[in-house]
């Protein structure tokens, strides 16, 4: 099958900044008093703010201050992205090459409000490579709901059935098979459940195994 358009995850798809989050994450829970749980912090991968809130007070309650949880995250994520390196996952340079020597559309489509995008794209050097974005704050519902990537495919002039979505993680996944736009999984922190991996068009061990998929 041949497509037409590329769609993209940004964090643990193309750049390495999940694990930076799990770390911030499990800290702000600790100094707000509530236990850092591996799978709560698991579950939010791939989830907008307001997703996020809603995972949030379902696992602490609603006396849970996401306010305060969210000044927090702001504050730390601003740090530890300024201070640590962000590694690009592997095979993303070739796979970007190989898009851009093919004349193949790309877009970039994250969970992800558009300051913090722009910051870690330009960090890594990968802003060049593309020219549309659709982010987080841009629509009405995030992922697993399929708005994202709808907007996306509408921003490429694609129709969906001739886009392909690279992603990460399951909340991805799920949106992705709710656009009926076919998707790629490459495993960063998490595998997901194996009734959504019968769901996905291929798995690869790295960005630049998709390339087999475009010829």
């Amino acid at each position: 099958m041949m497509f037409d358009g590329i769609i993209f995850d940004m964090d643990g798809l193309m750049v390495d900044t999940e694990r930076i989050m799990q770390k911030e994450l499990r800290k702000i829970l600790k100094q707000m008093g509530y236990p850092p749980d591996e799978n709560v912090i698991l579950s939010l991968i791939g989830l907008t703010d307001r997703r996020t809130q809603e995972a949030l007070k379902k696992a602490f309650g609603e006396q849970f201050d996401y306010d305060v949880f969210l000044k927090l995250l702001l504050e730390r994520k601003k740090i530890a992205f300024h201070e640590e390196e962000i590694g690009v996952k592997k095979g993303l340079i070739e796979l970007l090459e190989y898009l851009k020597k093919e004349n193949i559309k790309s877009i970039v489509a994250t969970g992800s409000v558009r300051e913090h995008m722009n910051f870690i794209l330009q960090k890594t050097e990968l802003l060049q490579y593309f020219d549309l974005f659709v982010c987080g704050d841009e629509v009405e519902q995030g992922k697993p709901f399929p708005d994202i990537f709808l907007k996306a495919a509408e921003k490429l002039e694609v129709a969906a059935e001739r886009c392909l979505i690279l992603e990460d993680s399951q909340n991805g996944i799920i949106a992705a098979n709710n656009a009926g736009i076919p998707v790629i999984f490459i495993k960063d922190l998490v595998t997901p459940e194996k009734q959504y991996m019968e769901q996905i068009y291929a798995e690869c061990n790295d960005l630049s195994e998709v390339i087999k998929y475009l010829k």
